[in-house]
């Protein structure tokens, strides 16, 4: 990693720390956009999901990347991924991540498609794979 990508992976590292440090968890939900605007511009069809997800491993966003979706959640299993040293940031001090701008994406595909908009649960690291829950949110009318 060059030194300017490390430099903006503190940044972006110090900025998430310093919003949790103010706000605690509830921060979370106050970031589900970051990095949405971003493949906005760059990715052509943001409501094909798949084909964000796979835009994201041809361009090196991540290594590996599976999509599972049943009734009430969504599971994205990523491994590789460019905000790695972010993350690790926060799960060496014991924390949880703030915000996940590629999950963000993802869920702005599925809210295009008109799906409920979901909400990141707490994000679980296992073998080098981040995986990402978000649970479907849903009305009294629908439950």
């Amino acid at each position: 990693m060059s030194l300017l990508d490390r430099f903006k992976d503190t940044l972006i590292y110090e900025s998430q720390k310093e919003f949790y440090d103010e706000r605690g968890r509830g921060a979370r939900y106050r970031m589900t956009t970051v990095g949405v605007s971003f493949f906005k511009d760059a990715v052509s069809d943001l409501k094909d999901t798949p084909g964000l997800v796979k835009w994201m491993k041809d361009n090196g966003f991540v290594e590996e990347a599976e999509m599972e979706e049943d009734d009430v959640s969504v599971t994205l299993r990523v491994k590789g991924c460019c905000l790695k040293s972010i993350t690790e940031g926060f799960t060496s001090r014991g924390k949880q991540p703030l915000s996940c701008p590629i999950a963000n994406a993802v869920m702005y595909s599925m809210e295009q498609n008109g799906s409920m908009p979901p909400e990141i649960i707490p994000i679980e690291f296992e073998d080098g794979w981040c995986r990402i829950r978000m649970a479907k949110i849903y009305t009294s009318e629908i439950v």
